[in-house]
């Protein structure tokens, strides 16, 4: 059985409620402050949660996710096509549940929900390189029958981007062909170059990470495509809605949204990657170089089987959790690192990873 991000941050939890030392290296929680206080918010927010919501999402929250779209995606989204979802997580599901009857090609390495969807489901996909230096050809090479194709840029696990013009191409290739894009733009607003564009006949989309509020589970589906009924029925089946609650943080968060903001957090994500870049290379590992998000994928010569490696972190002390690369689908020799929580730890946590596949 392949270790996953659940497996990895159940042990770690555990450890750490035993009041034992970990370095959190495995799971994407952000590390930077919502746009607004939570707490001061949730005082003004007063009584709710006594009626039925509209379960596509209150119409202001939707309109809401328009404007923020205009403004920090460059997109024009019709608030009628955008559907609030509980995170990201059942934005994915509900997409994958009405596409996925046509045959989906995904990233690999990916996100692992993507792969735990597929299988859950019993959908038919075969799976691309995102780190391609031609991501056109790689997507083409690889779509055969394939009716819809997801794209995650910056990419987690490698934090990878492509560039605009390349994206931009795909898309109208896919488009020629019938074949859907769908954009999985979870860390649209996390890069450290190049702005990512937002290409996609869908989008599905998390606040998770933009207002670092994992726990509100706040998301949405943009659904280009027509036929939103579909995509209606496969969020209603999910869930029945979003909280009141949830839709009103994220209305107030959104007003307080804005450039100077999302450029701090760039630079807050920007500095702890610069750092962690160096010493990974100074150590001798080697991985696509991350330009978003807050992951870095990462081998070393000496590393055959990252999985074990990840075992051997978990069992000493201080535990260092990493994620094998086998649980994002991709190369075995490889592992994730989520770089959002560390700190001055970070050389300590590179010296344990080098020590410890020295001893293998």
């Amino acid at each position: 059985m392949v270790l996953d991000v659940t497996d990895i941050f159940r042990i770690c939890s555990a450890k750490q409620r035993e009041g034992k030392r970990v370095i959190n290296a495995h799971i994407g929680t952000p590390s930077h402050l919502p746009p607004a206080s939570v707490r001061e918010l949730l005082a003004r927010i007063g009584e709710v949660g006594y009626a039925y919501l509209p379960f596509e999402g209150m119409r202001e929250t939707r309109e809401k996710i328009s404007s923020f779209a205009e403004k920090f995606l460059g997109r024009d989204l019709d608030p009628e096509r955008i559907f609030v979802t509980n995170g990201g997580a059942q934005a994915l599901t509900s997409v994958l549940m009405v596409l996925g009857r046509r045959r989906v090609l995904l990233p690999a390495p990916g996100f692992t929900q993507y792969f735990d969807n597929a299988r859950l489901m019993g959908l038919d996909f075969r799976t691309y390189d995102p780190t391609s230096g031609d991501i056109v050809s790689e997507v083409l090479s690889k779509l055969g029958d394939a009716g819809v194709v997801l794209i995650n840029y910056p990419n987690n696990p490698t934090g990878y981007v492509q560039d605009n013009d390349s994206i931009e191409e795909l898309w109208e290739e896919l488009r020629r062909r019938g074949v859907i894009l769908v954009n999985d733009a979870a860390y649209s607003q996390i890069y450290f170059d190049l702005k990512p564009r937002v290409a996609g006949d869908v989008i599905i989309d998390t606040f998770s990470k933009t207002l670092a509020l994992p726990g509100l589970r706040l998301g949405y589906v943009y659904w280009g495509i027509g036929e939103e009924r579909r995509i209606f029925d496969a969020v209603y089946v999910t869930s029945a809605g979003v909280s009141e609650v949830s839709q009103l943080l994220l209305n107030m968060l959104l007003d307080a949204l804005s450039e100077d903001y999302l450029e701090g957090v760039r630079s807050h994500y920007r500095r702890k990657r610069d750092l962690l870049v160096k010493l990974m290379k100074e150590y001798g590992f080697s991985f696509p170089e991350p330009k978003g998000a807050f992951y870095l994928f990462a081998t070393h010569p000496e590393l055959d089987d990252a999985e074990k490696l990840a075992e051997r972190l978990l069992r000493r002390e201080p535990t260092v959790g990493v994620v094998p690369g086998s649980a994002f689908m991709g190369d075995a020799r490889y592992f994730r690192l989520c770089y959002s929580l560390l700190g001055e730890e970070t050389e300590e946590m590179v010296r344990i990873i080098l020590e410890e596949i020295r001893k293998a």
